[in-house]
């Protein structure tokens, strides 16, 4: 998903590079024929990127409001919580360390009980 998305900005810049190169050579062809001086020229070309940049930056925020409402209804674990498992998770395996070395401890010091004897004592009568 995210790969998608720097691909859809890139290709809004790549448009953008492409229509400012092209507004470029207009204006340019526009002042080599004296149709508009080069101070106006000038201008409407800064008016496009001041407009371009502001209509980036705007593009953006709608961008990154739409990310995180996306990342929201994922409903992923933040790092606090990843964080406060992890250290439950370790808690509970030290636990667990404790409880197999007590139970092989016991296994170790608990003696077998002697079996019984299978004959019978025959009594007499």
């Amino acid at each position: 998903m995210e790969d998608l998305l720097k691909k859809l900005v890139y290709t809004g810049v790549g448009v953008v590079s492409m229509t400012a190169e092209k507004l470029q050579e207009a204006v340019d062809k526009l002042v080599d024929e004296r149709k508009m001086s080069a101070d106006e020229g000038k201008k409407l070309v800064d008016e496009f990127f001041d407009t371009t940049e502001e209509k980036k930056k705007e593009f953006e925020g709608q961008l990154s409001s739409i990310v995180e409402k996306i990342v929201r209804s994922f409903k992923f674990a933040s790092n606090k919580e990843v964080s406060e498992l992890t250290d439950r998770i370790k808690t509970l395996e030290a636990h667990a360390g404790i409880v197999g070395e007590v139970e092989q401890s016991e296994k170790k010091t608990v003696k077998k009980a002697p079996a019984k004897s299978a004959a019978k004592v025959v009594t007499a009568k």
